[in-house]
């Protein structure tokens, strides 16, 4: 077996062992990295002394500010590793580097196009404003080109992506009913679209908010969106997994 199709080989078995242990948020970081090997012929015969796993930027930017989830995918690597990989894996290098973007034809004009776009996005407009006047840092975090108000927030947008559904993250809702932009501008944090049936999944923060979100819930209500699902921020961040199927499970309740 080439040293190739043995990374390859790592690689599967690393993502499914992840997925095994419940790490499905990590299994998602590095299923679409792409892994490298430095090989050592010191002592007369090649072997692996060295894995550098090269992820997309977004993916990146999230693991380098999460310490316990880069132990999480350098202690899983090692694990699988021991004995297909030559010498002790206790202390076996695992490094991250971003994946470099390919470089398209007129790159250069694309990206000031996105630039001028991004600019005028009518997505998380409340939420940022809420986190200026709270002066909460960052403003707001960005993922995939989308705007969310917090960490919890995109790890449900990861597993909405991985589950392959339309959704629309921080959409802004208008509906006209009294003039005043705080009572007919509103801000949902998922608006899900299934086979036709919509649905609203929120990602809550605070215990306190009990009044505030049945008023939100039945103004959506009145226009026909039934579906709206509450969850904490806890578990859209710890489990993203069970909770967008908890979601889609309540969902297709209301398919006709």
């Amino acid at each position: 077996m080439s040293y190739s199709e043995l990374l390859d080989k790592l690689h599967r078995t690393w993502v499914q062992a992840l997925i095994d242990d419940y790490w499905t948020d990590y299994a998602a970081m590095v299923v679409d990295a792409a892994l490298t090997y430095h090989l050592n012929s010191d002592y007369g015969e090649d072997f692996i002394d060295e894995i550098s796993v090269f992820l997309p930027l977004s993916s990146y930017s999230l693991l380098e500010k999460d310490e316990e989830g880069k132990q999480v995918l350098i202690d899983k690597f090692r694990f699988i590793g021991q004995g297909h990989i030559w010498g002790n894996m206790e202390d076996f290098p695992v490094n991250f580097r971003v994946k470099l973007i390919d470089v398209e034809q007129d790159w250069k004009k694309t990206i000031k196009y996105l630039i001028a776009q991004s600019k005028d996005l009518n997505q998380a407009v409340i939420s940022e404003k809420v986190r200026a006047r709270e002066k909460k840092e960052p403003p707001v975090y960005t993922y995939n080109e989308m705007k969310f108000a917090s960490k919890s927030e995109i790890r449900i947008a990861q597993e909405l992506e991985q589950v392959g559904v339309l959704f629309f993250p921080l959409p802004m809702a208008v509906r006209h009913d009294t003039g005043k932009l705080y009572l007919d501008h509103r801000e949902v944090d998922f608006l899900v679209c299934v086979d036709g049936i919509w649905g609203v999944l929120e990602v809550a923060y605070h215990i306190d908010r009990y009044e505030k979100d049945k008023e939100k819930d039945a103004w959506l209500k009145k226009s026909g969106i039934l579906c709206i699902e509450h969850f904490t921020a806890e578990s859209c961040y710890n489990t993203p997994k069970a909770v967008v199927a908890e979601f889609l499970e309540h969902l297709a309740k209301y398919k006709k």
